[in-house]
């Protein structure tokens, strides 16, 4: 079941990273909102516009999924590591420059997301390998 979980965070991380993925993408052709017909019309015509919708969607029903037998506290800090994979794909892909801070930020929050992630199994192999009496 384990792998199923990891498959699962690993599923919510992509959808969430493609949604956010999909933001800049549309901001960079439709610019500032301004509330007007025109403006949603081009965002509405943008490809990058229904990978957003999507992401959400399978982001949603994979964390809901997940919410059925997955600890809370590592589900929920895993369900943030697109703070860490948005990053690193704003380097990459988009050219942001990145500071000595968000590299600190990034390393925290994937060291959070491990160790709540080995707390929390040190705790289910207690929890099994107890005397019931």
């Amino acid at each position: 079941m384990r792998g199923g979980f990891l498959l699962g965070f690993l599923a919510l991380v992509v959808f969430d990273t493609m949604g956010q993925v999909g933001f800049k993408l549309t901001a960079e052709v439709s610019g500032v909102l301004d509330m007007s017909l025109d403006w949603a019309r081009l965002v509405l015509a943008q490809p990058a516009f229904y990978m957003i919708v999507a992401a959400y969607i399978l982001a949603f029903f994979t964390y809901m999924t997940l919410m059925k037998e997955a600890p809370v506290g590592p589900l929920f800090a895993a369900a943030h590591l697109e703070l860490v994979t948005v990053t690193v794909l704003s380097w990459l892909w988009f050219g942001e420059r990145l500071s000595l801070v968000q590299l600190l930020g990034c390393a925290c929050i994937i060291g959070g997301v491990v160790i709540l992630g080995v707390t929390e199994s040190q705790d289910n192999h207690q929890q099994h390998t107890q005397d019931p009496s």
